[in-house]
Order: structure tokens, then sequence, then C-alpha cells
């Protein structure tokens, strides 16, 4: 029997500081899988990436690695990340990682009921919530609940439909605006197909993005965004970035009021 690299982890960890004390109306988003931080040039992009926004998105994000200080040394945005899974060599724990310039009223993770082959590790969902201003610059009494994260794969339909009914659950009790964002590993139609129709019945609507496909990729789009209650002002997929093995995609929202 060969002995897995990798170990469960399933654990969260809360780092760094938030420096606004509410959400919007106008928000600034990245969404990336940083493939690990594996390629040359990765703290650069993400370092002038993130500095003007106010949530950032993750996945393949990693922990216990050089790049910790990044995050528990930020005064600019609160990091928490779910770890689904730990190289035993190297110590390093991989999972969703979600990074705001508000501190977060609630949060809450989940890893897949089933496990990808071979590797024999998870994926998660990490959910978490921000007190909102309006545009007068009132408060107000809903909240924003944004969902990262990173759907299993190299599983069979029923596996990959059941972790994504897992990630619906997270927002089927939240009656205010919604951020969907992540790596949603839809290989194929049947997948995407399924996505949208749970997408449709929780009233969220895709955001329209134009963008190269990846020949690793398939030629699928595997990185999606979906909203509620926020209106899209302008998203860019950064091309010319190539640190990942994805395209970083910035996304400005704007909050819609009554």
């Amino acid at each position: 029997m060969i002995k897995s690299r990798y170990s469960a982890v399933e654990s969260l960890k809360v780092m760094g500081s938030a420096s606004k004390a509410f959400m919007g109306p106008n928000i600034k988003v990245l969404l990336w899988n940083v493939f690990k931080c594996k390629r040359k040039g990765w703290q650069n992009d993400f370092i002038s990436l993130t500095d003007d926004k106010d949530l950032i998105l993750l996945q393949e994000a990693i922990l216990n690695s050089p790049f910790d200080a990044l995050f528990n040394q930020s005064t600019q945005h609160q990091w928490i990340m779910a770890s689904s899974f730990r190289n035993v060599k190297s110590n390093i724990e991989t999972g969703v990682k979600t990074g705001s310039r508000v501190l977060a009223s609630q949060h809450f993770f989940s890893a897949s009921a089933h496990s990808e082959p071979v590797t024999n590790t998870k994926k998660m969902v990490l959910a978490t919530e921000y007190p909102l201003v309006s545009l007068s610059g009132a408060s107000i009494e809903q909240s924003l609940l944004v969902i990262n994260t990173h759907m299993i794969n190299f599983v069979s339909f029923a596996k990959f439909s059941a972790h994504l009914d897992q990630a619906f659950q997270a927002l089927e009790h939240h009656n205010g605006p919604i951020l969907f964002a992540g790596d949603f590993n839809t290989w194929n139609k049947k997948r995407m197909q399924y996505f949208d129709k749970l997408a449709m019945s929780c009233s969220l609507e895709e955001v329209q993005i134009k963008r190269q496909p990846r020949l690793g990729h398939l030629f699928r789009h595997l990185d999606h965004i979906y909203c509620r209650g926020l209106s899209v002002v302008d998203v860019h997929v950064h091309t010319e970035v190539y640190s990942s093995d994805h395209y970083p995609i910035s996304l400005s929202l704007c909050l819609m009021e009554d």
C-alpha cells in the first residue's frame, strides 16, 4: 500500500487585521486560484493585484509557507483560511482563503463529503459575512454573504453534485446580498447546467466575463462569479499574469438599494 503524501486537516485560521468597519456601497473584488503559489513572480503579482481590493477570494491558497507574513502581518485585510489537507513532507496546508478590509461578523467552513481519487483529499467551502453601509453612509440591517469555494474534481457527477448541494446550503437562509465565487471545476456541460439550476433557484446571476479559454483547462471556464443584490460595474481578466495556471479576475461591484 502506498502511503499518501497528504493528511486531512479541515481547520480554520484567522490572520491579519481589517482596516474598515463596513463593506460597501462600492466593492472591489479579486478572484484567483493561485496554484499553491508555486510559480515565480507570484508574490509581486499578488501584492499588486490586492492593493486596492476590498475582498480577495483565493483557491489553492497555502499556509505554513514562506508567504505567511503577507497574511499574518497584514494591517489592511483580515484573512480567513479553511484548510482541507496538509502535505506530510513540507507541512504546507492547502485550501481556500478569503481576505477582507472589513472584519467578518460570522464565518464557517465545510469540507466535501467525498475525497478526490489518488490524493484522497477533500475540497472546501468557506462562507463569511460582512456588515454593510448604504450610499448615504448609514449602516443597514442586511449583511453581505461571501462564499469562496473550490469544488471537488476528478469524481463522478453524483459526488460533484453532492458537494455543490453542500455549497448552496450555506446560502439558503441568507436574505441579503450574496457573492458566490471560486474555482467550480466545471469541466463539462452537465456540471455547468446543474450549477446554473441551483443558482437560479437562489436568484443568483452569473457575472458575464470575457476571457481566453486555456488548453490546460480543456478550453472550459472553471472560475465563475455569481451575485445577488449587487450590480456589476466592471470586470477585468488579467491575461498578462502568468504566475498561476488560472488568470486573476478583478471585479467592481455596487450594492443595489431599494
